[in-house]
């Protein structure tokens, strides 16, 4: 897992915790885009996550043989 990961899956977290925070104190509209930007970062977080996890598996694959 490298630093670009771990920032969309910090970015994720934060974005979706304070438009939670905006949406329950009033700011509705502002808070559901934030919270949709914060979905948004998980999932791509998820999607690097499965090719990392891809990669791996091949990288393994090709030391057995060789």
């Amino acid at each position: 897992m490298n630093g670009g990961i771990l920032a969309l899956m910090m970015g994720g977290f934060i974005a979706f915790g304070v438009g939670a925070y905006l949406a329950a104190t009033g700011e509705r509209p502002t808070g559901i885009a934030a919270m949709g930007m914060g979905l948004l970062f998980q999932v791509l977080t998820l999607r690097q996550l499965r090719i990392a996890k891809a990669q791996s598996k091949a990288r393994d694959q090709n030391d057995a043989r060789g």
